[in-house]
């Protein structure tokens, strides 16, 4: 059975329904009586089913599903918000508003109240399928002090993000920046054909253009020399980086904080050799994986300062040559079968396309 979240301030009505929920099988139980404990607990470890009551003080069930919805903790957790409010109709306008699929009203109904906890159930999301899941880690983050943790993504409605987006759009201008947001494109159709779901696919597809931010401090010298560089520029070229995941990392933007993972990462080689930490194999993040191909794609293929663009299938076989050394082999495999959807991507790429969610294109 699959495991449920209960939260009520009334202590009575939370044993009423943790009561309920167990007689409608569901065994797992999850009960906070303080709606800001229970946001942390189900922002860590989202249940399959919510039921949240109404009108709680500090936090309303509407205000704790927003921050549920807005974290990406409850993209794929239905919802049921309890209410004994006498303007219903309201109730249930800025419950649905919200992400609810379903209004209680109190006093609750056993019958009812198991037949909306059944339907919900059967809208959960299931678990990744074990293949898919073999095939790569959970996104993860370096933190400071060594270790990583695990982060839901947040999309591009964060106001924060979208003010960022557009100054790195700016900055980068033409070409360059329209090739950042394409890259990104690549990127979610490599993760696609990984298995992760869509939700993995619009994290990167949000996060991977500001994957070379941290170059806004290297010399323009340098980023744009022809010839071999020094070791001080080299120096200067590979702290990019480092520089731009400290640029992008903000705990209280998840998103932001996957962006800090693939500044960081990108550069890495799944034999060890490159920068910044020299990480091997499953240690550099997946996200910095994905975005390792997509992003080589991208430079052979497209217009450059010194370089004319190739063809994909010449720029598919030079990946394809580098598979075990440079790249990860199970993403130049996704990267392979994704031929077809990269080549759609090239043509039909527009310098609008990267503000369209993937669930709203076709």
């Amino acid at each position: 059975m699959k495991s449920i979240g209960i939260v009520d301030d009334n202590l009575l009505q939370l044993a009423q329904l943790q009561q309920l929920a167990a007689r409608a099988g569901f065994t797992d139980i999850r009960a906070h009586a303080d709606p800001r404990q229970a946001l942390s607990a189900f922002l860590a470890l989202p249940p399959a089913v919510l039921v949240i009551d109404y009108s709680m003080p500090g936090l309303d069930g509407v205000a704790l599903l927003q921050r549920l919805q807005h974290s990406g903790a409850a993209r794929h957790t239905p919802v049921a918000l309890v209410s004994g409010c006498a303007d219903l109709e309201a109730v249930r306008i800025s419950a649905y508003r919200a992400g609810a699929h379903e209004i209680l009203t109190k006093p609750l109904r056993q019958q009812e109240f198991a037949l909306v906890l059944r339907n919900l159930s059967r809208l959960a999301r299931p678990p990744e399928p074990a293949a898919a899941a073999s095939l790569f880690q959970p996104l993860r983050v370096p933190v400071a002090g060594g270790g990583s943790r695990q982060v839901n993504g947040s999309g591009l409605r964060d106001p924060r993000l979208q003010r960022l987006l557009a100054r790195v759009a700016s900055a980068q201008g033409g070409q360059a920046g329209q090739g950042a947001f394409r890259m990104a494109h690549y990127a979610a159709a490599i993760a696609r054909h990984l298995g992760m779901d869509l939700f993995q696919q619009e994290q990167l597809q949000e996060a991977a253009p500001l994957h070379d931010i941290g170059r806004v401090g290297v010399p323009e010298g340098v980023l744009a020399k022809r010839g071999p560089l020094t070791p001080l520029e080299r120096q200067q070229l590979e702290h990019h980086t480092v520089a731009g995941q400290q640029l992008l990392h903000d705990d209280a933007v998840p998103l932001l904080c996957l962006a800090a993972e693939i500044a960081w990462s990108h550069h890495e080689r799944w034999d060890g050799t490159g920068y910044p930490q020299a990480a091997r194999g499953t240690e550099i993040p997946l996200s910095g994986r994905i975005v390792a191909v997509a992003d080589a794609f991208e430079s052979l293929t497209s217009l450059r300062l010194f370089t004319r663009p190739w063809a994909i299938e010449r720029a598919m076989a030079v990946i394809g040559a580098d598979n075990g050394r440079r790249f990860d082999p199970v993403v130049v495999r996704a990267f392979t079968a994704a031929a077809a959807d990269l080549a759609r991507i090239q043509r039909q790429f527009g310098q609008r396309a990267w503000l369209s969610p993937l669930s709203e294109r076709a």
